[in-house]
């Protein structure tokens, strides 16, 4: 055993802490833009979930580590991150992640700019943990999505069926697997009436809620990987797109708002299109 995977099987023992999602991650060989859609009922802000679970790497590829994630050391994220860089193949690299411990307890996706897809969701994932991964026909879009604690078996597949039937480029095909996600009931722990109740306010409805918070992201081939060290660099770079999506109790940023809805992939979708609309220079 090398001393970076004992490193890492050392380091990632000490932490574990539970973490249901689901989440889309897709690459466009012909653009070379990568995309990385993900939701949660964890109470957290969206900038957590994007930290703890995000793997970036413009030009290269893209990955989501979840369920049991290693938030103190984000050592899995660190070595998907490095070896996305080296061009190893994501079957390869799940194998370099299952020497860890706790391997059956996450959960992973990952698709390179070359086409190659791989993941895993473990034994011991909160049931329903699927993961589903191919390419759209006719097209060089790459995708794999995956989901635990899920409120049934029919989430992924119908995020994949939409991310197929979608016209459009990879992010839109992210958007729509991500709102069919939402509609099959996303995650199985979060309702109406899910800490932190939504407040008494008629100009936020909430009509249903699978989630807490939301995000996408998509990063170009000339965008930057972030500064820092290795914990931090592998998803804080400037992106060509980040939109976020988090509860009214935290914080003004990017709460939800009057106009908008307490399911965070609805406001995810109105904020999306908002952004196109200010952008037009961006083909989605």
């Amino acid at each position: 055993m090398t001393k970076p995977i004992a490193l890492l099987l050392a380091l990632l023992a000490l932490d574990t802490a539970a973490f249901a999602t689901w989440s889309v991650v897709a690459v466009d060989r012909t653009t070379g833009r990568v995309v990385i859609s993900s939701s949660t009922c964890t109470g957290n802000t969206d900038d957590f979930l994007k930290d703890v679970q995000a793997v970036v790497v413009p030009g290269k590829g893209v990955a989501a580590c979840q369920a049991g994630v290693d938030s103190a050391t984000h050592q899995n994220q660190t070595l998907v991150f490095e070896e996305l860089q080296r061009g190893t193949d994501p079957a390869r690299i799940i194998e370099l992640l299952s020497q860890d411990p706790g391997f059956q307890g996450r959960q992973y996706g990952i698709v390179d700019l070359q086409g190659r897809m791989a993941g895993h969701s473990g034994l011991t994932n909160g049931f329903v943990t699927q993961d589903l991964h191919g390419q759209a026909p006719g097209t060089e879009i790459f995708y794999s999505i995956q989901g635990n604690i899920l409120r049934s078996g029919a989430v992924v597949p119908h995020a994949v069926k939409a991310f197929l039937a979608a016209r459009g480029g990879v992010t839109d095909r992210v958007m729509a697997a991500m709102e069919a996600a939402d509609a099959a009931g996303g995650d199985s722990r979060c309702t109406c009436q899910t800490p932190a109740v939504p407040p008494a306010n008629a100009a936020i409805p909430c009509s249903i809620r699978t989630s807490l918070v939301a995000y996408i992201l998509a990063a170009d081939p000339r965008d930057a990987n972030g500064p820092g060290d290795e914990m931090n660099s592998h998803n804080n770079g400037k992106y060509t797109m980040y939109i976020t999506v988090s509860q009214p109790n935290h914080g003004p940023a990017f709460a939800i708002k009057p106009g908008e809805d307490l399911d965070p992939v609805k406001t995810l979708r109105m904020r999306y299109d908002a952004w196109l609309k200010a952008h037009p220079q961006f083909k989605p």
